[in-house]
């Protein structure tokens, strides 16, 4: 049964990776290259230190990111994530995809992108609709939760709801991932299509234990209100990858 959202763990990437909240996990930089870091760019108008990754969608093994051991944080088939961050560059390779979250330890092409025609994705079951333009900071966010026996993934784009799944492909609790890691943008190690990477900066990263549904970013003063039962109907993907 999905619960009320309680936010666990916060990261304001104000020169460091740790959590906003005391005991919870800091973030890793994922860093073949060594070419991430902490800088300042205007996020929604306001100037602001980020972070950077910056890595090489040739081979995974040079990709860049983070991740983050979500062991005991959240209820693996109930949690939402809510990211502040771009993309500065467009897919160099692999067909134009570029990896937004990864919950299977790097293992399975399934996850959750920017496809090529530049819609959030969760791949292979559901597309949105909306331009993600890049550059340009957006607020997303991905919720996976159970209702009445019954799965249900959604996700948001600067507050408007893009696709809704009933995939089970987000459970942090699976046979690939049996250390509940959380990987950003950081694309699969094994199985098919390995190069859906490209460089970005985010700025806020927050974890709920439950379901969030944002508030569009347009409204005044925007909040992040807490949903405590949906029931949606799935939504079949209007693209597929190729191999």
């Amino acid at each position: 049964m999905a619960n009320a959202a309680t936010l666990v763990a916060s990261y304001s990437f104000n020169d460091t990776l740790a959590a906003n909240e005391a005991s919870r996990p800091a973030l890793i930089s994922v860093d073949p290259l060594g070419l991430n870091g902490f800088e300042t760019a205007a996020v929604h108008g306001v100037d602001q230190r980020v972070f950077r990754w910056r890595g090489d969608g040739r081979d995974p093994a040079t990709n860049a990111g983070l991740k983050l051991d979500a062991t005991g944080l959240v209820a693996y088939d109930n949690y939402s994530v809510e990211l502040t961050f771009e993309f500065t560059e467009l897919a160099a390779f692999g067909g134009g995809w570029r990896r937004i979250i990864d919950t299977q330890n790097r293992q399975s092409d399934n996850g959750f992108y920017v496809e090529p025609g530049n819609a959030l994705q969760v791949y292979p079951v559901a597309t949105g609709t909306t331009t993600f333009t890049t550059p340009g900071f957006h607020d997303v966010v991905l919720t996976n939760f159970v209702i009445g026996g019954v799965r249900e993934v959604k996700a948001y784009l600067d507050g408007t709801l893009e696709l809704t799944s009933d995939t089970d492909q987000l459970n942090l609790d699976n046979a690939n991932n049996p250390g509940h890691l959380l990987h950003l943008f950081l694309d699969n190690i094994a199985g098919p299509a390995q190069q859906e990477f490209a460089n970005g900066r985010i700025a806020s990263l927050r974890i709920f234990d439950g379901i969030v549904v944002p508030t569009p970013v347009s409204e005044p003063a925007p909040i992040t209100l807490m949903l405590f039962g949906v029931v949606a109907l799935g939504q079949l993907a209007r693209r597929r990858k190729l191999g």
